[in-house]
């Protein structure tokens, strides 16, 4: 017991130092890539079964045991230490959209707020969205994709759902800024939150991976849409695997205590929202 917590208390010493020095930019890039590469690696090899029957299997069983879970956990904790954070320390980290979600690179010569609008004129592709429909975005984040929806579409009314005050003041500011007056933001819990509106188009943008429950949530988003509406939803996942992020314990205090919470989902076919859609569909 004695030798485990000397271990853990030099390991947790070391990381902080390794940490330090690559905020410091003291840790060449090269570096930083091939330790990466290291730690996804030992988790590939973790995660791989010895055949696809056992692969399916344990897909299967972790899609059932969601539905036993709430819709999200743990929100109050990563409301207080994340994005109750002061909108200044993002604006020090992000683009000048404040996306605070995966950015698209055409290019080798784009900017962070060209791949930033890239992405956000992807989505409205995508999610065909047109003028004047009633649009939903499911955690709004600093309004990255609500904004440029409502200045690209000015007769679009964009309705978005975030669980913070702070990120609700920020883009009542830029609305107040860019003379827009076709956004409103709602704080809310989205595992509570409940209204009696429907939309024409439902978008959530690096949401999904932070819920548990989908089929709650999905029959929840449900309720919002009419006969003709379509969701459109982007996470980040593996290309084959599916499971419980963990993090090492020494990090579990810092930042994002949710991080060691969430999934990351097979993205084969879709499989697990898949799944979950038609779990809805049959009740």
């Amino acid at each position: 017991m004695v030798a485990a917590a000397v271990a853990e208390r030099a390991y947790a010493a070391a990381t902080r130092s390794a940490l330090a020095a690559l905020e410091r930019n003291l840790i060449p890039d090269a570096v930083t890539r091939r330790l990466t590469r290291l730690l996804l690696a030992q988790r590939l090899r973790q995660g791989y079964l010895p055949s696809a029957p056992l692969q399916l299997q344990q897909l299967l069983q972790f899609v059932h045991s969601l539905q036993e879970m709430p819709i999200a956990i743990e929100t109050d904790k990563a409301k207080a230490q994340h994005y109750e954070l002061p909108t200044t320390f993002f604006k020090l980290v992000l683009g000048r959209n404040l996306k605070y979600s995966s950015c698209y690179f055409p290019d080798d010569s784009s900017t962070l707020e060209d791949a930033e609008v890239a992405m956000m004129e992807l989505y409205c592709e995508r999610a065909k969205i047109q003028d004047g429909q009633s649009i939903l975005d499911v955690g709004c984040g600093w309004g990255s994709l609500s904004l440029h929806i409502a200045k690209k579409y000015r007769n679009c009314i964009v309705t978005g759902i975030c669980n913070s005050t702070t990120q609700k003041a920020f883009i009542d500011e830029q609305c107040r800024e860019n003379e827009l007056s076709n956004v409103e933001i709602i704080v809310a819990d989205i595992s509570k939150f409940e209204m009696e509106r429907s939309f024409d188009r439902i978008v959530s943008i690096e949401m999904f991976e932070h819920m548990k429950n989908y089929k709650s949530l999905l029959t929840k988003i449900s309720k919002w849409m009419k006969e003709d509406s379509l969701l459109f939803v982007h996470f980040f996942c593996h290309k084959t695997l599916a499971y419980h992020f963990e993090e090492e314990q020494c990090h579990r205090q810092t930042f994002f205590s949710t991080f060691r919470k969430m999934y990351l989902w097979s993205i084969i076919g879709l499989s697990v929202v898949r799944i979950m859609l038609e779990l809805v569909r049959s009740g």
